[in-house]
């Protein structure tokens, strides 16, 4: 969906991303999704359960942390 005054391919600004992620990762870290990972297996010897909210979370520091940085880009391009 290409909203108006927005280029096609045009990609989401740093603020957008961080309430994307934000939604993403409060639907991922829900029970139906958890409930999901619940398995009588392991992963390395880790539970699977434990290894799959600790790479979730991984996964969220990490977008977060490139969200902030475009923020800061852009608002020092801004000056």
């Amino acid at each position: 969906m290409i909203l108006r005054g927005q280029r096609k391919g045009a990609r989401l600004g740093g603020e957008a991303t961080v309430k994307a992620c934000i939604l993403l990762f409060l639907v991922l870290f829900s029970w139906p999704f958890l409930g999901v990972l619940d398995l009588p297996a392991t992963f390395l010897g880790v539970p699977s359960f434990p290894a799959a909210v600790f790479l979730l979370w991984a996964l969220l520091v990490y977008a977060l942390s490139a969200a902030s940085r475009r923020i800061s880009r852009n608002h020092e391009r801004e000056k």
